[in-house]
């Protein structure tokens, strides 16, 4: 593979890390990119974990496995090695356990991997330097490149592939419900904080009512539907991490499924569908319509001097269409807003869910010994 690039620096720095600038960039990043041949192994403190536990960004980090063989011989030297390759290992897996991380946190182990990239969406570092602090040790060279094209293409035709060959941190399937479900429920808690404003109102400080003019528009609807039709895969989701052996799990997950198989979501997307009472509602333009009715009712009647009473009797008309559209899903605005709590309830106990049940679903594939 050839990728072209602009804006390259060539560093080797003495007594510090060569990708220095990408670790400053580090709290201006929504992506933060790793691909490591190793990591300290200090158990104590390592500052460039801790760095990544400070960011919200969508981090994914990629690394060998240490110590790792193809196979372990049963006598005292493979014994041994077996020995020093579990414990590596294990203190890898412990040290990069994603629930100890904020924001998206994703782990991949490659036992072929020799790379060292780390980079933010602005900026990334090239070179031998692995994600280390040892590293600051070794005579390490590298380039600094700030070509944000070329920046995006390494990500999509090279990072993306080694990840897609390698192991997931957690059970590939389980690790796939798990964001899904994050993915999920930060989408709706997102869509549920603008009808709380744009589509409720606290009515006396006693109780959420339907504003009298409601501020979502269509797309929002739009954006729902395309959540709800998500909800409707989850059960589905859930069962590609059905476990052959461990029956807790599997009695913990019919009941998370049971959870999502009551909710009303048919009847959530009739409702947002364009024949749907709050499609409707949202959808309607009273200044468009009175225009409408204007030249449509009033064209043969609204002469100069007659105007402005067949505007002011189109604009009524239209407001009258408003308030009947309004009446009729302010009949069922609190059941269409409980249903929307009914399902952000779900996916928080689908978190709880997976958070649970992590421990477990370390990818088993990863320790070999």
């Amino acid at each position: 593979m050839e990728l072209s690039f602009t804006e390259g620096t060539f560093v080797s720095l003495e007594g510090e890390l060569n990708y220095r600038e990408v670790l400053d960039d580090f709290p201006n990043a929504s992506i933060i990119r790793i691909l490591t041949y190793n990591i300290s192994k200090n158990q104590k403190q390592d500052r460039l974990l801790d760095l990544l536990k400070s960011t919200n960004a969508d981090v994914q980090i990629i690394t060998n496995v240490p110590s790792r063989m193809e196979q372990y011989y049963s006598t005292y030297s493979g014994e041994r090695i077996r020995l020093n390759a579990r414990r590596n290992i294990q203190i890898y897996i412990s040290k990069l356990n994603p629930e100890q991380y904020a924001g998206v946190y994703s782990v991949f182990f490659n036992v072929h991997n020799h790379v060292k990239i780390i980079g933010t969406e602005n900026i990334v570092y090239i070179g031998s330097a692995n994600y280390s602090g040892e590293s600051v040790n070794n005579i390490e060279t590298g380039v600094i490149i700030k070509d944000k094209d070329f920046i995006k293409k390494l990500y999509e035709d090279f990072f993306d592939k080694v990840k897609d060959n390698s192991l997931s941190y957690y059970d590939e399937s389980f690790s796939a419900f798990h964001l899904f479900i994050i993915s999920l429920h930060t989408k709706l808690t997102d869509f549920y904080h603008k009808i709380l404003t744009d589509l409720y109102t606290n009515y006396e400080r006693t109780e959420l009512v339907l504003v009298d003019t409601v501020l979502i528009d269509t797309s929002d609807l739009i954006d729902f539907y395309g959540i709800l039709e998500d909800i409707e895969h989850v059960c589905d989701a859930a069962d590609d991490t059905y476990d052959e052996v461990n029956k807790n799990y599997n009695e913990d997950l019919e009941i998370l499924k049971s959870q999502f198989n009551s909710l009303s979501i048919e009847w959530l997307k009739e409702t947002i569908s364009e024949e749907g009472r709050l499609y409707r509602l949202v959808s309607f333009n009273v200044g468009k319509k009175a225009e409408e009715l204007l030249q449509s009712e009033y064209a043969y009647d609204a002469y100069e001097e007659t105007l402005d009473k067949y505007m002011k009797d189109s604009l009524d008309e239209a407001a009258n269409i408003y308030y009947s559209l309004h009446a009729a899903f302010e009949e069922e605005s609190q059941e269409f807003l409980q249903e929307v709590e009914r399902i952000l309830f779900a996916l928080n106990v689908a978190k709880d869910f997976t958070i649970k049940w992590k421990a477990s679903k370390i990818n088993p594939n990863i320790d070999n010994t």
